[in-house]
């Protein structure tokens, strides 16, 4: 713990200041000062270490004290401390958010997501939000290579192509510097890679108060705690020499010269080799929120203030929603349209729309190797433009069907129960053409398929095939038209809601135990 030396006060890392200030006389000192003369030539420093008694996680402080919650599976929890001599990393960036700016963020974030849990608001809940330091291991690349490879390019001259090979020959001396991955078993690799980037080098064109590393000192970790190092450098040594290839080889693609010939450097002609590793610590603020066996995390860079996060959707909002949405579309096509006819064939069009989620959902689990990544899904239930988009898309369809009708008033006698049955039928076979995919699809997929998958294809083909013979039978009553298009439409929001419900499952994660963890994914 850093104690003031004027007043013997507890010391926190202020990031306004870049100082470590004391909370009873305002006093400031350097992060490096009080750590001895010899303390910066040391490879080790000491800190207390807490651990989590549910799920093994681990933080480390220069504090001695941490209450509340784990930052990683949620519990409430006392946690185990001892104290501990870790590796002193050799860099670190410091916090440059604060923690009301990185709240703020997180709002602005949640305001793109209308149906996010209303938990996930409260202010006493995002209050939660904990600074925490992110080991990340630096890699330096050294490419020291000689080049030797024909390429073709063509020259058109007057009505001929030539074609040229040429021999390219070369030497290719270049050097990355800061690729980095993080070294820490509890933050999982999608959301460490996802938070980057951290600017390592001064940039006029980006303001921060953190402009680049400073030598590490434990001051900067007063009032923020810190993950452990605990994932050796080669883990990701082949991650950083791929970077290194592609970065080299998207230079030749689109060089002056080099780049008219089309050429793919291999690895071996790019020669890349590490030449060291350093040890940094980068600023995180991290937010977990558990339900039942699932947690979802949002975490802010806490340099750049670049936001991600695990969302999942409130049944409620999204049902209150698609209701008002349903009830104005009926509302207006009631009151605007031509006939009731109108109500059914819109309610079978929006039968196909919820089976092609469902099918985006299907396609997504194909492809998805962790949890957490709900692909398309989330930007199609991540933002009111989905309810808004149909809303508008069905209204300016019956506005111009209206106008053709006042234009025109022998235009209503082909706004009829038979006429609309056509659209009806080819939605219903495009329909059913997908419904075919989607089992076809499943039937590839080997992991855990929930009973979604099944059902929901399966309700809409129905509800759409209902709606379909109410048009072609043709009843007078006009209510029967209104009663189809809404039995339609609820067995859609029957739909969403397993969809959604399959959907807070990919969008969140398992508990973690991170004793079982290698390198943050089990598949490292």
């Amino acid at each position: 713990m850093a104690n003031c030396p004027s007043c013997g006060g507890f010391m926190k890392f202020d990031i306004d200041l870049q100082k470590l200030k004391c909370a009873a006389c305002d006093g400031t000192i350097s992060p490096y000062q009080g750590e001895g003369i010899n303390a910066a030539e040391e490879n080790t420093y000491e800190t207390t270490v807490f651990t989590c008694p549910q799920c093994g996680g681990e933080l480390f402080s220069t504090d001695h004290d941490l209450s509340g919650n784990c930052s990683f599976c949620g519990s409430p929890v006392v946690f185990e401390s001892k104290l501990v001599r870790e590796k002193r990393p050799d860099c670190i960036i410091p916090f440059g958010i604060t923690k009301e700016e990185c709240k703020e963020k997180y709002f602005e974030e949640l305001k793109k997501n209308p149906f996010a849990p209303k938990e996930l608001t409260d202010p006493d809940y995002v209050d939660g939000f904990r600074g925490i330091y992110v080991p990340y291991w630096l890699y330096y690349i050294k490419q020291d290579s000689p080049i030797s490879v024909e390429g073709t390019r063509s020259e058109s001259h007057g009505n001929y192509t030539y074609i040229y090979t040429d021999l390219i020959t070369g030497q290719n001396e270049t050097e990355y510097r800061h690729i980095m991955h993080d070294a820490s078993s509890v933050l999982l690799d999608d959301i460490s890679e996802k938070i980057e980037p951290f600017e390592t080098v001064p940039n006029k064109d980006f303001h921060r108060r953190t402009p680049a590393f400073q030598k590490f000192s434990p001051g900067f970790f007063a009032g923020f705690y810190a993950e452990p190092a605990d994932v050796p450098a080669h883990t990701y040594k082949n991650y950083s020499l791929n970077i290194a290839n592609e970065r080299t080889r998207e230079y030749v693609k689109h060089h002056s010269v080099i780049g008219k010939y089309n050429i793919k450097l291999t690895d071996a002609q790019c020669g890349s080799q590490v030449s060291r590793t350093a040890l940094a610590m980068m600023p995180v603020w991290f937010l977990s929120y558990r339900k039942n066996d699932r947690i979802a995390y949002a975490a802010v860079n806490g340099q750049t203030g670049r936001v991600i996060s695990d969302t999942p959707i409130d049944f409620g909002k999204f049902a209150l929603h698609f209701l008002i949405t349903a009830l104005i579309i009926l509302a207006v096509m009631m009151f605007v349209t031509v006939l009731p006819v109108t109500v059914t064939l819109v309610s079978v069009i929006m039968g196909g729309i919820v089976t092609r989620y469902c099918h985006d959902d299907i396609r997504v689990l194909k492809g998805r190797t962790l949890d957490a990544v709900p692909g398309r899904l989330r930007q199609v239930f991540g933002s009111s433009s989905f309810t808004f988009g149909i809303f508008i898309t069905m209204l300016v369809a019956m506005v111009i069907l209206k106008v053709v009708c006042l234009v025109d008033n022998d235009a209503v006698t082909l706004c009829n129960s038979h006429v609309y049955s056509v659209p009806a039928f080819i939605f219903t076979v495009a329909h059913m053409i997908r419904m075919i995919l989607i089992y076809k699809d499943l039937g590839k997929i080997t992991e855990e398929k929930p009973m979604a998958y099944y059902l929901c294809p399966m309700f809409n083909f129905a509800a759409s095939v209902f709606g379909t013979v109410v048009l072609v039978m043709s009843p007078v009553q006009d209510y029967k038209y209104y009663a189809a298009g809404l039995a339609v439409i609820a067995v859609e929001l029957v739909s969403f809601v397993l969809i959604i419900k399959n959907y807070n499952r990919i969008a969140t994660r398992p508990l973690p135990q991170f004793s079982i963890h290698k390198g943050g994914d089990d598949r490292a």
